[in-house]
């Protein structure tokens, strides 16, 4: 069997089972989300073998934590504009980036942007940043972003015991 088969069959029996267990068994249990999910699982292909859940992780993490800053400096009544999410999230990616190039682990914006762009997805608010509970757009993203790189890891071995 093909290099690329084998991946293609492991991948897709991994999110297959990975859909059907965040649905009826791991969604009553912890909140996840399968679309920031399979995002970190592309991002730990792309972060390399070595350091892919570090990397992922805490890159992801990171970029969700700065986009909750996005959200609370989007609510800030700031003089002459008044409130503006536009303003939170181009300060908050200026953060991103700034230190991304100070702190190594977090030194792969790329990573850090799809954290960013995957906490947006879950639709944050100003009561759901401040959640200290498994509804946090933060805890979702770090839940998710270690699910997605063990699928990953996963899908690597089953790849590989199947070609």
């Amino acid at each position: 069997m093909s290099k690329s088969l084998a991946v293609a069959i492991s991948v897709g029996i991994l999110a297959a089972v990975w859909n059907a267990l965040s649905g009826d068994y791991l969604g009553n249990i912890v909140a996840t989300s399968i679309p920031v999910g399979f995002i970190a699982w592309a991002c730990s292909g792309l972060a390399g073998k070595s350091d892919a859940m570090q990397k992922t992780v805490i890159g992801m993490t990171f970029g969700a934590i700065i986009a909750s800053v996005a959200v609370m400096i989007g609510g800030v009544d700031l003089p002459v504009i008044g409130a503006s999410d536009e303003v939170g999230v181009g300060l908050a990616a200026l953060i991103l980036v700034l230190v991304s190039g100070r702190v190594s682990q977090v030194s792969n914006v790329g990573i850090n942007v799809l954290g960013f762009a995957s906490a947006f997805t879950l639709a944050p608010s100003a009561a759901s940043i401040a959640a200290m509970d498994l509804t946090n757009p933060v805890a979702i993203v770090l839940i998710s972003s270690i699910l997605g790189v063990v699928a990953g890891n996963l899908a690597e071995k089953l790849a590989a015991a199947i070609k």
